[in-house]
């Protein structure tokens, strides 16, 4: 039961952090100590997922409760103002402020361009540009991918975007402090991975390969990985094939690695900043709070990089819960960012609004017998600037991944033998002749929306 009163939210995103983090047992040499504190008096949930690997629709869920497949909020060129009527406090935040609370925020929260931002959710926010570099990697000069895509050191002495909204949001934790719902979004690890290089010095000079990259080396010009995927699984991977071949011309992929490496300690540093604010002032028996990922990241496995994918690597993320009425522990429940909103207004003992679509945690928070959903589900595709996208799903059970794509060919693994999942159980085709595999494949299905088709209501608002 939760007994303890909540009397402020501090809500914590970082960007593009997959599961390398140490309490997620993660990559063999990253370095997360206060990710490793905060887990330590937190809920940690081991199976947490976004609900499409981008950011736009992976935020919306989160911050405004609803699946991707009800909003139409499916890709990055999909908008939340084009679901939600900017001015109209429908976010967890805005709907936070009506019930009485202060807002403050600093960073990337919403995924928004600077003239969408919603002053209407805030009380207060520190609106800071995020910067630009000079080329650093050679696979940036090579001029053969975007401008976001590199990766190295600065000077110790140059601060960051992060940097900047961090301090910002620590000075407004004030003790004895109550009705305050404080979030801080941070931009790192999102490319480019460029930090301090202090940073950087914090790793040994070649640092180890993904624990799931499934072969002994990087190589981006083997195919072979993609031998247990079916054709659109396999475009999938594809995406980001360019990525894939210039960092293996230009000999740069464990530069790569080093660099998300640094960059995740980097947050994880900003982060400690926070916490040692929130010990300072006293605010953990009074304060519930969350810190999520808007989705994993890729880098080789199948050979695919960044997320854009519906696999493991680019769909699982770090989900904590910490503060007033939170008992440290873990749990293996599948849960998805869409649960974040209902969980945070019912523990600050709020109505929770049924256009929440996500489930309250607090059985999995307080240990009671109650069952949650029991399955996280995903979506991603193809042709998203069109009204007729084609769509694919994925369902996470505690056992198994299942993905079905917009042909009908689909993907089985089973992580408590595959966790990395190499071996695609439905490859072979004769695989349903299996009772038990034509029973799971089955099984996952009815996890999946009966229909995902793009609501009419994603073009009831246009800002």
């Amino acid at each position: 039961m939760n007994v303890n009163p909540v009397k402020n939210i501090l809500f914590l995103s970082i960007e593009d952090l997959n599961d390398w983090i140490e309490p997620l047992g993660g990559h063999p040499d990253t370095l997360t100590p206060n990710l490793t504190r905060l887990a330590q008096r937190a809920k940690l949930f081991e199976n947490a997922y976004a609900e499409a690997p981008a950011c736009s629709p992976s935020r919306t869920s989160a911050l405004f409760g609803q699946h991707p497949w009800s909003t139409g909020v499916y890709a990055n060129n999909h908008k939340w103002h084009d679901f939600y009527e900017p001015g109209a406090k429908r976010s967890l935040v805005g709907r936070f402020k009506d019930a009485g609370f202060e807002t403050h925020g600093a960073g990337k929260v919403f995924h928004v361009a600077p003239k969408h931002f919603d002053p209407a959710d805030w009380t207060s926010y520190n609106r800071r540009e995020i910067e630009n570099f000079a080329p650093i990697s050679a696979t940036r000069k090579s001029e053969k991918v975007g401008a976001n895509t590199d990766f190295g050191p600065l000077d110790n002495a140059e601060l960051q975007y992060d940097d900047h909204n961090t301090d910002w949001l620590v000075d407004q934790l004030q003790a004895g402090a109550t009705g305050q719902f404080w979030a801080l979004g941070l931009y790192r690890p999102h490319l480019p991975f460029i930090v301090q290089q202090k940073y950087f010095d914090r790793f040994p000079e070649v640092v180890a390969d993904p624990p799931g990259l499934g072969l002994n080396r990087f190589d981006p010009l083997n195919s072979s990985l993609h031998g247990q995927l079916p054709d659109a699984g396999k475009s999938m991977a594809n995406d980001s094939a360019m990525l894939r071949r210039i960092l293996g011309r230009q000999g740069e992929y464990k530069d790569l690695l080093k660099a998300y490496l640094a960059s995740i300690n980097y947050a994880d540093e900003l982060l400690g900043k926070v916490l040692d604010k929130m010990d300072a002032c006293d605010l953990w028996d009074s304060t519930l709070v969350v810190l999520w990922s808007d989705h994993g990241w890729q880098l080789g496995e199948k050979l695919a990089f960044r997320k854009f994918t519906l696999w493991e690597r680019a769909l699982r993320i770090p989900m904590l819960f910490a503060g007033a009425g939170i008992q440290a522990g873990r749990s293996a429940e599948p849960v998805t960012l869409c649960d974040i909103a209902p969980t945070l207004f019912a523990r600050a003992g709020l109505p929770v609004d049924p256009q929440f679509e996500g489930q309250d945690l607090s059985p999995a928070l307080d240990e009671t017998s109650e069952p949650l959903r029991g399955h996280a589900v995903a979506v991603w595709g193809r042709e998203f600037k069109t009204d007729s996208p084609k769509l694919a799903m994925s369902a996470r059970s505690k056992t198994h991944r299942y993905i079905l794509y917009w042909d009908g060919s689909d993907e089985l693994y089973d992580h408590r033998a595959d966790p990395f999942e190499h071996v695609n159980l439905l490859n072979d085709t004769n695989a349903l002749d299996d009772p038990d595999i034509a029973a799971l494949r089955e099984e996952h299905q009815l996890m999946l929306p009966e229909d995902f088709a793009i609501p009419v209501s994603q073009t009831s608002y246009r800002g």
